[in-house]
């Protein structure tokens, strides 16, 4: 379980501590992204309420289903 540990810990201070400088602008582009991510939600959903989706919902965005021939 120890190996299990250690890999993990390796793998988080590689992210950290990103050796070159493409390594660095992609941990950067990630956070970004990740920060993004939480603000759209923040914004689109403040009080952690979630849309109903149903078949009408979908039938209603997709369109009617037809069977392939």
């Amino acid at each position: 379980m120890s190996a299990i540990f250690s890999s993990l810990a390796a793998f988080v201070a590689a992210g950290v501590r990103p050796q070159t400088a493409l390594a660095r602008a992609i941990v950067f582009v990630l956070i970004v992204k990740l920060t993004g991510i939480v603000a759209i939600k923040l914004v689109m959903f403040p009080d952690s309420a979630r849309p109903t989706v149903d078949a009408a919902t979908i039938a209603r965005d997709l369109g009617p289903w037809t069977p392939p021939r």
